[in-house]
């Protein structure tokens, strides 16, 4: 089973974000429970030759501070460019995959590695394997 391979952080930090983003939002259920939300069906992203998929999952209701996390996975093909206009948090849940910043570092990320990205960022992603991976960023 996926969670028993994270590191406690990880799997700490996963948990401690889902619940934060589900409390106080509803005056009936203050709590929401997506279970086995790492098989999720992720819906390919359709830019020609990356193989990239993604699905936002769980939402805030905060408009003046929205958040939105979901699961993003990358496999082997074309590169993947973002410039971010929010700032995201991701933890790679499985796999691995490199993070290029334009005109800076890359950085190869790996299972149970956290990275933290602000706004204004531009990322180019690649991967010759597959990477899933958990983000929550400051959008709505």
């Amino acid at each position: 089973m996926l969670i028993k391979k994270l590191p406690i952080y990880a799997l700490t930090t996963l948990t401690l974000l889902i619940l934060f983003i589900s409390l106080g939002h509803s005056e009936e259920n203050h709590m929401k429970h997506l279970g086995n939300s790492v098989s999720t069906e992720l819906p390919s992203m359709k830019i020609d030759g990356v193989n990239a998929y993604i699905k936002d999952i769980v939402f805030s209701n905060d408009p003046d501070s929205p958040i939105t996390c979901g699961l993003f996975r990358m496999q082997k093909g074309k590169e993947l460019q973002f410039a971010f206009d929010y700032d995201e948090t991701s933890i790679i849940l499985e796999g691995k995959m490199a993070m290029a910043e334009k005109g800076g570092e890359t950085i190869v990320m790996k299972t149970g590695d956290v990275i933290y990205l602000e706004e204004g960022a531009d990322i180019t992603y690649t991967s010759d394997f597959s990477a899933l991976v958990f983000y929550c960023g400051q959008r709505s």
